[in-house]
């Protein structure tokens, strides 16, 4: 409830009115966007964009409250700003709007927003990594490769535009050994006794060299990629290390971004797929791209168009392909519904909604312990310079991908005896 009076309100808006004017020749700090609703309605019931400064806060903080007076229901507020320590600091003055049942909620667009430390923030996965195990000399962790050995897995006719080898060093994408070791022991804890995944194909994988290990995408959440990861890891005679590639708006969400990159994913775009590839490692990519976790639970296993970018990378650099079929992925995160809107004030495309979440909670964003199946296939390589365009070539081979990934797929759906067993 509203803790002051219709007569109080009035007062304290023609207070604010004269604090406007003081503050109207302080610094601003970019654009702020506001929208004010009812919570209980889709649509802004006002929107207005101002220069960030305390004159706006004070009109936000007399709209909402002026909002909640007249709906008599609980106001939400959506700011949006360019992120600022300042701008931060100011945002948080509409803090006690909360005892009004007015919820501000705001969305700071890039800048340096501040946040725990990273080391900070992996305290609890230390912990759970040493839970899990103990003896940290087990764990195996793939090495860096010793050669960029392009060559070595294509021949030089097939490959039309091979970049050159590149010399090894530092990883430019800021792949921290240590960081992915610790999370070997959650991985393995995942891929053997949660999910219980049955891998077969390994051996097309190679040795060593670059390729490219392109699989199905679903499940809502990127566990697929992490349990991709986590069989070349564990299974692979080399202990392989895979690079998934992710969605650039990865990189502006806290924490996240950054646990990424030091878990050796990189920031998907054709430069940064042909540098890996240059160095001899293994490129993970989803041709379905967000439009494959987006997929409700009855549209589950039905391949979403493919995007060119694997095959043009296969092209251009001469690496093969190895297709993946992922099942169980798509049970332990089903989707019903997505919450667009509420996506974007996190800084997501979308929120799932499945059974459990948000009903249940946090507890309910816990994925389902599904039975997963994880088939490597035979190689593919990209067909030969012969006179026909890129796009051509690029064309049929992504119709070649696809094919293999689904055929693949129906395979392994039609042997299984259940979702959990």
């Amino acid at each position: 409830m509203l803790v002051r009076s219709e007569t109080h309100f009035v007062a304290s808006a023609l207070s604010d009115a004269a604090s406007d004017a003081r503050a109207s020749a302080r610094r601003t700090m970019g654009l702020l966007a506001a929208s004010l609703f009812p919570t209980d309605r889709a649509h802004p019931a006002l929107t207005f964009v101002a220069e960030l400064d305390e004159v706006a806060i004070n009109r936000v903080r007399r709209e909402a409250l002026a909002l909640r007076l007249r709906h008599q229901s609980p106001v939400t507020v959506e700011l949006r700003y360019v992120a600022d320590p300042s701008a931060h600091a100011l945002v948080g003055t509409l803090a006690d709007l909360a005892a009004h049942e007015i919820h501000v909620a705001p969305a700071p667009i890039g800048g340096v927003s501040p946040a725990p430390s990273f080391e900070t923030l992996m305290e609890p996965l230390r912990h759970l990594a040493a839970t899990l195990a103990p003896d940290p000399v087990a764990v195996p962790v793939a090495p860096m490769p010793e050669a960029p050995v392009l060559a070595q897995v294509v021949a030089p006719a097939t490959a039309t535009a091979a970049p050159a080898a590149e010399d090894l060093g530092p990883d430019p994408f800021g792949l921290d050994y240590g960081v992915r070791a610790l999370s070997i022991p959650i991985f393995r804890f995942m891929f053997e006794h949660y999910w219980r995944i049955e891998v077969s194909g390994l051996e097309h994988v190679p040795a060593t060299g670059p390729a490219l290990i392109v699989a199905n995408h679903s499940g809502a959440v990127p566990a697929d990629a992490f349990m991709l990861a986590a069989a070349l890891e564990l299974r692979h005679p080399e202990h392989r290390c895979l690079r998934v590639l992710f969605d650039k708006f990865v990189d502006a969400l806290p924490f996240i971004g950054d646990l990424y990159r030091r878990l050796g994913g990189v920031t998907a775009s054709l430069p940064n797929a042909e540098r890996l590839l240059r160095r001899g490692e293994l490129v993970g990519l989803f041709p379905e791209g967000i439009a494959g976790v987006e997929k409700r639970c009855t549209e589950r296993y039905r391949l979403r168009p493919f995007k060119t970018g694997t095959a043009r990378l296969s092209v251009r650099t001469g690496s093969p392909i190895v297709p993946v079929a992922i099942v169980g992925a798509e049970e332990a995160y089903p989707v019903v519904a997505r919450l667009y809107r509420a996506g974007r004030l996190v800084g997501l495309p979308w929120i799932p909604v499945t059974p459990l979440f948000p009903v249940c909670g946090l507890a309910g964003a816990i994925p389902l312990p599904s039975k997963w199946a994880m088939d490597f296939g035979e190689p593919i390589h990209p067909p030969p310079a012969d006179g026909r365009s890129e796009d051509v070539r690029v064309a049929e081979l992504t119709a070649r991908i696809r094919e293999a990934i689904d055929t693949s797929l129906q395979h392994l759906l039609a042997k299984r005896s259940g979702i959990f067993l």
